[in-house]
């Protein structure tokens, strides 16, 4: 990966609906470059084009719950089937994981922080929700 491919990223990351065109006089190559590289970058790289929705439009409440598990390794595989659970991050410290989680009401967090509690293997889980979110974006590099 090359400073074109990295700045191909970037921009791609603000606006994913850019056409080969437009990205590539924004950096300065070829319409079939831009192709070829983007081809390459979503080989290994790009990993889905997604759209990023305002979750307030369909009154979602966000919480991130600490969880902390005797079996690591076969808690997180049961956790990643649990389709209500948005993100989830191995982490170091007091818990061995995030989750980022999200419900119409706190009923349903409350529902979906039982449901995790429940996995086996888990210990204790700390549930966090979210007042009011501040900012959220895709993630670029550089």
């Amino acid at each position: 990966m090359d400073e074109k491919d990295i700045k191909l990223i970037s921009i791609l990351t603000e606006d994913a609906r850019k056409t080969l065109q437009e990205l590539a006089e924004e950096l300065g190559l070829s319409v079939s470059s831009i192709h070829k590289r983007i081809r390459k970058l979503e080989k290994d790289v790009i990993e889905r084009y997604t759209v990023i929705l305002n979750p307030e439009k369909f009154n979602q409440i966000t919480a991130f719950l600490l969880v902390s598990a005797s079996s690591p390794r076969r808690t997180a595989e049961k956790l990643k089937d649990i389709p209500k659970i948005i993100e989830l991050y191995q982490t170091f410290g007091n818990f061995n994981f995030i989750l980022k989680i999200r419900g119409s009401s706190i009923e349903e967090i409350s529902d979906i922080t039982n449901m995790v509690s429940n996995v086996e293997g888990v210990e204790m889980v700390e549930c966090i929700v979210a007042t009011k979110r501040l900012k959220e974006t895709a993630w670029k590099p550089g």
